[in-house]
């Protein structure tokens, strides 16, 4: 353990046999000093293909390595968030991600949100297969027992200099926001316990072990943030620092770049879809069996050069494949969505992507053309911003790259009033919609017009419209009421099953003039 010394015996009369007899009386023995490299991502999305700010996988791969020559003594490991999250990712299934942990040697992962995006089976049969997942704060049954896919912690072993073992233990946490952003089915049968009192019992158990371990590491998918007073986030997580034996916390989930440290205890989180790397340095030093080890210092590495040749070339063939880099429309100005930046506003990448549902479904529902028909999505569904110049189909496809199904509900204006109005008050950004004008009366919204083409018509609270969304914010996702859509399906539609993806990409491959910031008709607010 960090700052601790253990006395291994057998080692100790090893080198007494080795050492002549004058050294043996008395002379001092050189230390063996050895450091060991920590290195993480985290929030990689299934970023395989670089992007605009995207360094894509053959970077992060050849970064990784690159580290890694540095200082030949080293895990690589994951604060999750691998695979789901990127268009790529979603139309390949995330085949590359084995690959891509093959490459860069990564050892083991925490439990992400998204890692419950494709389904419970997906995760349990497919991913766990590939990488071992770590997590003490996930649990099944009233007996809080552990799934059989699933361990609360693993412990790498590493072979020293001098032939001497350092034991490194990673404890495995997931927030328990996971509840509040994936769909009730996808959790069916688990439980997300408080991660202080899961990681403060597993550590306990790792300390008394008989066999010691030197180096006790928080694997979390954790909200962390530079320049604030905890670091940490989540107010259930805020102890994690405090707990006896913790060496240091890998973070995640608030893609951020991060490395401070809480009561002596070093945190790291790197960033987002692969743009930095986290190194974190230990000093293991050894004297006539007495070992002792402290942290060196930390790191945030941005991910850079020209990429890796294997995982460059498995990125280029889907590329190729799939048409990835079409343009399907072009952009004058930069089009910002940015939970950093305008997070509770209405946005023109949200505009842009509601009015794509609203035209999809009046194409194929033309009977409805005499009603309002308006768009929305939650703010977290759409993913990205749209840099000025040629979206491509790979561009298009990461604003949208969950490609939920998209619905379609009969409402009134009252209805719609309720929606808005969650939709403003929503701790996960405000709900995205476009033309509409809406008055504000403190944090009602007294009238709602629809701009469409012009009409300007005010929808009352007895006018019919209709409202056309992603499934998942229908299905209870954000936490938004599910009584506000059951019984008011429109059947004939949403039996299709058409893709929120593709209802954007029809859209834009549709327009016929360069895409501005007015032509995006985010809704206009008057108080």
């Amino acid at each position: 353990m960090m700052k601790r010394q253990y006395l291994y015996a057998v080692l100790a009369i090893g080198i007494a046999m080795v050492i002549p007899a004058s050294a043996q009386k008395g002379t001092s023995v050189p230390y063996s000093t050895d450091t060991l490299a920590i290195i993480s991502y985290n929030d990689f999305h299934g970023a395989f293909a670089s992007d605009a700010r995207v360094p894509g996988a053959a970077c992060l791969v050849q970064t990784i390595l690159r580290e890694r020559q540095k200082y030949p003594l080293s895990i690589v490991v994951s604060g999750g968030d691998n695979f789901s999250g990127s268009y790529f990712s979603k139309i390949t299934k995330g085949k590359p991600i084995r690959r891509l942990y093959e490459l860069t040697g990564t050892e083991l992962s925490a439990v992400g949100n998204h890692e419950f995006y494709w389904g419970l089976p997906y995760l349990a049969d497919t991913a766990c297969l590939q990488l071992p997942h770590i997590a003490a704060n996930i649990t099944v049954g009233e007996r809080n027992s552990r799934p059989d896919w699933l361990t609360p912690y693993r412990i790498v072993e590493r072979e020293l200099r001098d032939g001497s073992i350092i034991r490194i233990a990673f404890v495995g946490l997931t927030t328990t926001e996971t509840t509040l952003k994936s769909l009730p089915e996808n959790l069916k049968g688990l439980r997300i316990t408080d991660p202080s009192e899961a990681a403060r019992i597993q550590t306990a158990a790792l300390l008394e072990q008989e066999m010691p371990v030197d180096i006790i590491v928080l694997l979390s998918h954790i909200r962390t943030k530079m320049h604030t007073p905890y670091c940490i986030q989540e107010d259930n997580a805020k102890d994690l620092p405090r707990i006896k034996g913790i060496d240091a916390i890998i973070s995640a989930h608030s893609h951020e770049v991060v490395l401070d440290k809480v009561n002596d205890v070093p945190i790291i989180q790197a960033g987002v879809n692969g743009s930095h790397i986290g190194e974190l340095l230990f000093q293991i030093q050894d004297h006539n069996g007495r070992r002792s080890i402290s942290f060196l210092r930390g790191d945030t590495i941005r991910v850079s050069g020209d990429g890796d040749p294997a995982m460059k070339e498995e990125v280029e063939q889907i590329m190729r494949k799939y048409h990835l880099s079409d343009t399907l429309a072009v952009i004058r100005e930069d089009l910002i969505h940015d939970h950093a930046i305008n997070l509770f506003e209405y946005t023109p990448v949200g505009a842009l992507v509601t009015a794509s549902y609203a035209a999809h479904f009046l194409e194929v529902m033309p009977e409805y053309r005499d009603l309002p028909v308006i768009g929305v999505n939650h703010y977290g569904g759409i993913r990205g911003s749209l840099p000025k110049g040629a979206i491509t189909r790979l561009r298009a496809g990461n604003v949208l790259p969950f490609g939920s199904p998209v619905e379609a509900y009969v409402f009134d204006g009252k209805r719609l009033k309720k929606l808005l109005e969650s939709g403003r008050k929503s701790p996960f950004g405000f709900l995205q919609t476009a033309d509409l004008a809406l008055t504000l009366e403190g944090d009602s919204i007294k009238t709602v017009i629809y701009t469409k083409g012009g009409r300007n018509s005010v929808i009352g609270d007895d006018t019919p419209c209709v409202v056309v969304l992603d499934a998942y914010l229908a299905h209870g996702g954000d936490q938004y009421d599910v009584s506000l859509f059951k019984g008011h399906e429109i059947l004939k539609f949403n039996e299709r099953h058409d893709i929120t993806t593709d209802a954007f990409m029809d859209f834009l491959k549709s327009l016929k003039e360069p895409i501005t910031m007015e032509s995006t008709h985010i809704p206009v607010i008057s108080k």
